[in-house]
């Protein structure tokens, strides 16, 4: 797809009550491909490294033609941000929920932030070994699929497509070792610095080995995390949760965050025959 054509969906957008690709960056999808196109339905069509699935883009009115559309194609495939009163009808075409994320926010830093040992920042040499460690944790709940090297290496440089997109500031990938190898890792970046309530500690991904899991490495990251934000101006923190992840929700409200359940984003994917 062109850069133009990218440019064109996304005013076009105005015209549709439902769709999915209000926070997609041109680089995100560059090289999918526009299926179609026409007042009742935009469709895009492409595969999603990070998800490791193909998965469609869209924008409409109306969940029939929604659903003729994408049973066009064959295969397991996601789709995103589903309205939840479309849900029911995307089951009975083959679907199940994938995710349901909702926001989590913790309104203030500020409170018992101490830096009980030095924070490792990940380094590019270090990106590989960092991403396998996402890997191994796939699957493990829903909607999380790890990040590759690349990936790393464009949240720590601060050009990764959704950081450029909120204007993030101080990227970084934080790193807990044991025996000199990275055990658990944790992306964050600051955005909203000129909001009146104060910039915002954006915690983007957070994975602990499996042989390493249950040691408290986790809340200890996202302390480091805090810690880290705080330092770097941040007055509140936010980050994603699959609802359905419940020890992961717990580990977020011991640290202070707190779900808004009123904007979700319920994915879904087509079940294989």
């Amino acid at each position: 797809m062109k850069k133009d054509a990218f440019n064109d969906i996304k005013e076009q957008l105005k015209n549709y009550k439902y769709y999915s690709l209000e926070y997609t960056q041109y680089d995100d999808i560059s090289d999918y491909n526009v299926i179609c196109s026409n007042e009742q339905i935009i469709l895009i069509f492409g595969y999603n490294l990070e998800s490791a699935l193909y998965e469609f883009h869209w924008a409409t009115n109306n969940v029939s033609i929604l659903l003729r559309e994408v049973n066009k194609s064959n295969g397991k495939v996601l789709i995103t941000f589903i309205p939840e009163e479309w849900i029911e009808e995307f089951k009975k075409n083959n679907f199940d929920v994938y995710a349901i994320f909702n926001d989590y926010f913790n309104n203030d830093i500020s409170k018992d932030l101490e830096q009980l040992e030095p924070i490792e920042l990940l380094k590019e040499y270090d990106c590989k070994e960092a991403s396998e460690v996402t890997l191994s944790c796939r699957d493990q709940s829903r909607g999380f699929s790890g990040q590759s090297k690349e990936w790393l290496k464009q949240w720590i440089k601060g050009v990764e497509p959704n950081v450029v997109m909120s204007d993030g500031k101080d990227s970084a990938v934080l790193v807990h070792r044991e025996h000199d190898h990275i055990a658990g890792i944790i992306c964050v970046t600051i955005y909203g610095h000129n909001s009146d309530n104060g910039a915002i500690l954006w915690i983007r991904e957070i994975a602990v080995s499996p042989e390493y899991q249950r040691r408290g490495i986790a809340k200890k990251l996202i302390n480091q995390a805090l810690f880290y934000g705080k330092c770097h101006g941040a007055k509140r923190g936010f980050l994603m949760a699959d609802e359905c992840n419940e020890n992961a929700i717990k580990l977020y409200e011991s640290v202070g965050f707190v779900a808004n359940k009123n904007e979700a984003e319920i994915d879904m994917i087509r079940k294989l025959n």
